[in-house]
């Protein structure tokens, strides 16, 4: 699975893990009826707490992004609503100018690093 964890980042470990099993739903790239890792196996896979996993397995649950399947394990349903990413996106883009303008970059600088920023993503 295509999930990193930053320890060094502000953001908590249950809160990076929930964004980026959202965002590869809701791209497409865990398509419905996929079957998620147990607990267990993505807890050690990134060297988290079973608690942690569990937790965010039972967040996405209770806003309809998988279900669990009993033994089944947990199941990918359909994406919710792009409102969840709409919003995310526009906090990160709210925090990305903030802390250029805190820095003093003018917006060409800005433009370019986002740019830079989507090429590397694709």
């Amino acid at each position: 699975m295509l999930v990193a964890i930053d320890a060094s980042s502000p953001i908590p470990v249950y809160e990076q893990l929930r964004s980026q099993l959202q965002r590869l739903i809701a791209s497409g790239q865990l398509p419905r009826g996929t079957r998620l890792p147990t607990i267990r196996q993505l807890a050690a896979d990134l060297g988290l707490a079973s608690a942690t996993v569990s937790r965010v397995y039972e967040l996405l649950a209770n806003d309809g992004w998988v279900v669990g399947a009993g033994r089944h394990g947990t199941v990918v349903q359909d994406v919710p609503s792009t409102g969840v990413l709409d919003a995310e996106l526009r906090q990160a883009a709210q925090h990305l100018a903030l802390l250029a303008h805190q820095s003093g970059m003018n917006r060409a600088a800005v433009t370019d690093l986002l740019e830079a920023a989507l090429g590397d993503a694709s």
